[in-house]
């Protein structure tokens, strides 16, 4: 970490104050002091907070976009949370009963001279030349994740893009003493009471039960509650339950013997009747969870159901229920306040994995106002935010949209609900094989593992013969790396049973890494 610091000139924000005792707390906290390399005095008020889910998924750029820039290596941040890897989604049930495909970190097929590899293999499966599922023909992942392997071998190079499950609370606690000891953010624990505003409505002081916290600018992380931008500012909620139907969720943690049953290096995601659970495991332990509507399922049906999914002899009695609150602020950025995380939006568990907390952030660090400015940056840091949250929505909604296999008045409501305009416009290029753009190529790798027999082949690819002979190439490549790092790569528990200290005695080949 640069630890040069840079001289502030009158009018430059001098104090700023996040909210929250959340991981994107600290994540901002961390990251905003270390950029401001002490011009700015970073306060964090640490409200009371139970995580929603105690397993939290790391997108593959938080190394790059957080802990390189922290001057903290993967293996320290690693071992501190107890984290495993996660080089995929595994979707279980969403395309058909006992029908399985995933959705690789880096989810975007090969480009083949202008192509997407997986249009090719819509061509070979239209012509009768492959039985073979989408994911496994286009990318090199899925063999490695049946078996488990880890993403690294041994030495500590990576083989295949991916990201990380930490354990919530030991990865909050990592960043709080990280962000205290060696970035001098200070900590005050208490509740938010109110607020003092001056006449042009900016926020000078927060009241807590700790006394005043004056500052500058203010973040808001104190997830769905949305403490001080709803709360405070009377920011406005833009609801998407006309577009997603669940609304609560229940998570809790559950012992697992990674000796004889590995880790499985991905997030598994299965559709079920009442809705759908995710599974993201760590060694010893995996976190998991049940997404559902509260409409048409009670809390204690929703237990079972979740017991049932995860093969435990009883319903757990241990659960964190929360409510799941799908949309947004109106506004990310109001007065001198903004909010990260799930502050300022959410669809979903499977879209909270700090990649887009960490890009707002990279904004707000790149155009930090001065006190006279302070609402200058905002219109286009909220069509930033709106982005993200567009984005995510219509890959939420896709996926209950575009499943086959699952029935039940939850998945048959949900299909009726509407799509935007731009979703809507996605599914039919899809359908009419029109060529991926690159905001619409992780709707169309979905879409193409949920709905083959949709799907067309570019009508344009009868033009392209020496493409069409170029993706055979692609396809035996892929092969012929799938069996390599077959052969090579260890089994995921191996590499993190040595990397948490689990060495067996006199064993030092993990000692690179």
């Amino acid at each position: 970490m640069d630890t040069n610091t840079a001289e502030a000139t009158p009018g430059d924000i001098r104090k700023a104050v996040i909210v929250g005792g959340t991981l994107t707390a600290w994540i901002a906290a961390a990251r905003l002091a270390s950029a401001c390399r002490g011009t700015v005095r970073v306060t964090v008020l640490e409200t009371p907070h139970r995580p929603a889910s105690r397993v939290t998924a790391l997108a593959p750029t938080v190394q790059r976009d957080l802990f390189d820039r922290l001057g903290i290596s993967e293996n320290e941040w690693m071992h501190a949370s107890s984290a495993s890897f996660s080089a995929a989604v595994k979707y279980v049930n969403w395309g058909g009963r006992e029908h399985h495909f995933y959705i690789p970190q880096d989810g975007t097929p090969p480009d083949c001279e202008g192509f997407p590899l997986s249009d090719f293999w819509l061509l070979r499966r239209r012509t009768g030349r492959t039985v073979e599922p989408a994911d496994h023909a286009c990318f090199r992942e899925p063999p490695l994740m049946d078996a488990r392997k880890s993403p690294r071998w041994l030495d500590g190079r990576a083989a295949i893009a991916y990201g990380w499950h930490a354990d919530t609370a030991m990865l909050t606690h990592f960043l709080r003493r990280k962000a205290m000891e060696t970035c001098g953010v200070r900590m005050v624990t208490g509740e938010l009471l109110g607020a003092h505003r001056d006449a042009s409505g900016m926020l000078t002081a927060l009241h807590t039960t700790r006394g005043d916290l004056t500052a500058d600018f203010f973040l808001d992380c104190t997830g769905y509650e949305s403490g001080l931008l709803a709360g405070l500012l009377g920011e406005p909620f833009l609801s998407a339950a006309d577009r997603l139907l669940a609304d609560s969720m229940m998570s809790l943690t559950v012992p697992h013997d990674s000796g004889p049953h590995g880790v499985e290096p991905y997030t598994e995601a299965t559709a079920l009747a009442h809705g759908w659970t995710w599974r993201r495991p760590l060694l010893g332990r995996y976190g998991a969870g049940l997404v559902y509507a509260s409409a048409l399922t009670t809390p204690d049906e929703a237990a079972r159901s979740l017991r049932r999914a995860l093969g435990l002899p009883r319903d757990p009695t241990e659960l964190t229920h929360t409510p799941l609150r799908a949309g947004r602020t109106r506004r990310a950025w109001v007065k001198n306040c903004v909010a990260l995380g799930a502050a300022a939006w959410s669809t979903d568990p499977l879209a909270d994995d700090q990649r887009a907390t960490l890009d707002l952030l990279d904004r707000l660090i790149r155009d930090l106002p001065s006190l006279g400015t302070r609402e200058v940056p905002a219109p286009r840091f909220n069509r930033a935010a709106a982005a993200h949250y567009r984005d995510a929505l219509d890959l939420a909604q896709l996926r209950y949209a575009a499943s086959q296999g699952t029935d039940g008045p939850f998945w048959t409501r949900q299909r009726t609900l509407p799509l935007s305009d731009a979703l809507h416009e996605t599914v039919e290029a899809h359908r009419a094989g029109l060529s991926v753009t690159p905001a619409e190529a992780p709707l169309r790798a979905l879409l193409t593992a949920l709905t083959p027999h949709t799907a067309s082949p570019p009508p344009a690819l009868s033009h392209h013969p020496h493409a069409v002979r170029t993706a055979e190439d692609h396809f035996t490549r892929i092969k012929r790396q799938q069996r390599i790092l077959l052969e090579t790569l260890p089994p995921a528990h191996t590499y993190l049973d040595r990397l948490h200290g689990r060495i067996p005695q006199g064993d030092d080949s993990l000692a690179a890494v």
